[in-house]
């Protein structure tokens, strides 16, 4: 475990605005708290409280939403030498005491000092991974797009005058009047009968 092998661990519940901030020993006992805004001077602060407060220097933060309102603290923390694990946001039931940022954080940091040391999880946010989701991301409104595009396309075609529907073999539906069109391989031969 976590907690057998780090000297405390900082729980974090990020936000848009604020981050709330739990330095906790590996017994679970809170060793302080703090509130800092999501901008430059936040995350300085954050900082400079870690390395006033923490009891040695083996630290682990522990962050929730390290994907969205976290992504900037996280890199900070990261750039400053700290270990950054990405924690889950804690489920209804975990919550016994309310919801609240502080009861988040600390819930935060309980949850890393349960966690196998030898296998943390990483951010997400940066990397290889985030580049995949994005370009899945892009290639899935490409295609809604893509589809959009074809069905407003199919509906002018059917709603065209009756004189090019009837002739176009690309429409399809009840504005199509005559046969079907003879497959390309059947046009290019002559009729013959038998």
């Amino acid at each position: 475990m976590l907690a057998e092998v780090v000297d405390a661990v900082v729980g974090g519940d990020t936000h848009r605005d604020t981050h709330a901030l739990e330095l906790t020993a590996p017994s679970g006992a809170t060793i302080a708290t703090l509130m800092i805004g999501n901008d430059e001077r936040g995350f300085a602060e954050a900082i400079a409280w870690v390395a006033e407060h923490a009891p040695g220097p083996r630290v682990v933060v522990g962050l929730e939403g390290t994907r969205s309102y976290g992504i900037g603290l996280a890199r900070v923390l990261q750039a400053a030498g700290l270990t950054v694990v990405e924690i889950e946001r804690p489920r209804r039931g975990e919550r016994r005491r309310g919801k609240s940022d502080p009861i988040d954080a600390h819930l935060a940091a309980l949850h890393a000092l349960r966690l196998d040391a030898d296998r943390l999880p990483t951010p997400r946010a940066d990397g290889d991974r985030e580049a995949l989701r994005i370009l899945l991301g892009a290639r899935r409104e490409l295609t809604t797009a893509k589809t959009r595009t074809i069905n407003r396309l199919r509906a002018l075609l059917l709603t065209a005058p009756p004189r090019r529907s009837a002739r176009d073999p690309r429409i399809r539906g009840p504005a199509r009047r005559g046969p079907p069109p003879r497959p390309r391989h059947q046009r290019d031969r002559p009729r013959t009968r038998r």
